[in-house]
């Protein structure tokens, strides 16, 4: 074996380290290490973490005997392509037939998805804000804490993999993407698509009957490719970017993406009406905004330099016939 020369006359590398790294698994064994030490320090840190159930009390003003809370977690939506919000396409035409429905614009607390999933379900108190270059850091345990001190079960479905977040959650049933997918029929295994979020609603409703339940949802909203993001019967803007090759025109993508919120609304109805005959209360925010312009689609930048509309997010509240019926909570 003869190792590579350095031009003054020294080995560029050690033909031993060379050799363990290349027949010896050192470079798993490292990765595993450094697996393991990392969660370690999560795990840590979480211990750290002040719990709000235990550091504050609750009483409740009004009685939530049999409600049912339905949190909604989208992903790369923006409330100025919200017909409801006063967009020029009508994107949401069922939600604005929704008399009990609140809708608002709102600022996401980041611009990616683990960054906000980290701090939006945190008291401000609970969030040491940074310099918007690294990410803040989090003191506080999340609000489901508060829920499961309140007596709520919890159940949870995604969309998506943000595992770390879900484990916070602290579910008592949960199922993901692949999961979901897996059970879903072949035709719909094709396309990935959030309405397979509805039957699994519709089977956490029929486990909880009765008693305060907790569902959160975390969809897929209108992340890129957003033309893969809803069935061709939504595709009402057009022409579309269908392919992330081809370099598409600012149009293009804003017609895909605005189509992709059209399916949303169209989701977030059938959604209400699964629960609209219980005590419920729907809350829908997303993580994010987007930056859309010729040939490029982007989220993510540092909060300190983010262009506005990677922050622009809407927060919908909506109540149920059943819940506002009650004089105790109208």
């Amino acid at each position: 074996y003869q190792a590579e020369q350095h031009p003054l006359g020294k080995p560029a590398v050690s033909a031993s380290g060379l050799v363990a790294h290349r027949y010896v698994p050192t470079n798993w064994l490292s990765g595993m290490g450094m697996t393991v030490a990392n969660r370690m320090t999560v795990a840590l840190r979480a211990r750290q973490l002040v719990d709000p159930a235990e550091a504050f009390s609750y009483q409740e003003q009004t009685p939530l005997d049999d409600v049912t809370v339905v949190l909604v977690v989208g992903e790369t939506t923006r409330h100025d392509h919200l017909g409801l919000l006063g967009y020029a396409r009508d994107t949401t035409p069922r939600l604005a037939r929704e008399a009990d429905l609140v809708a608002l614009r709102a600022e996401s607390c980041d611009t990616s998805t683990r960054l906000s999933l980290a701090c939006m379900f945190v008291r401000p108190e609970g969030v040491r804000v940074g310099d918007g270059f690294t990410p803040d850091r989090i003191d506080e345990d999340k609000v489901f804490s508060v829920f499961r001190e309140l007596g709520f079960t919890i159940d949870l479905f995604a969309m998506q993999s943000e595992v770390g977040f879900y484990h916070r959650v602290g579910p008592d049933f949960y199922k993901m993407r692949e999961v979901i997918v897996a059970g879903a029929d072949a035709q719909q295994q094709q396309q990935v698509l959030d309405e397979l979020l509805l039957p699994e609603v519709a089977a956490s409703l029929q486990r909880r009957p009765a008693g305060r339940h907790l569902i959160v949802l975390h969809k897929k909203g209108s992340h890129f490719l957003y033309s893969q993001r809803y069935p061709r019967r939504f595709a009402r803007w057009t022409p579309e970017c269908l392919d992330a090759d081809d370099g598409c025109r600012r149009q293009e993508l804003v017609n895909a993406y605005d189509n992709s919120v059209l399916y949303g609304d169209h989701v977030m109805g059938e959604l209400l009406d699964l629960v609209r005959d219980r005590k419920a209360l729907v809350v829908f925010t997303s993580d994010h905004g987007e930056s859309i312009g010729d040939g490029v689609h982007f989220h993510g930048t540092p909060r300190a330099i983010a262009p506005p509309e990677q922050r622009r997010v809407p927060l919908l509240f909506w109540a149920s016939p059943a819940l506002l019926a009650d004089p105790v909570h109208a």
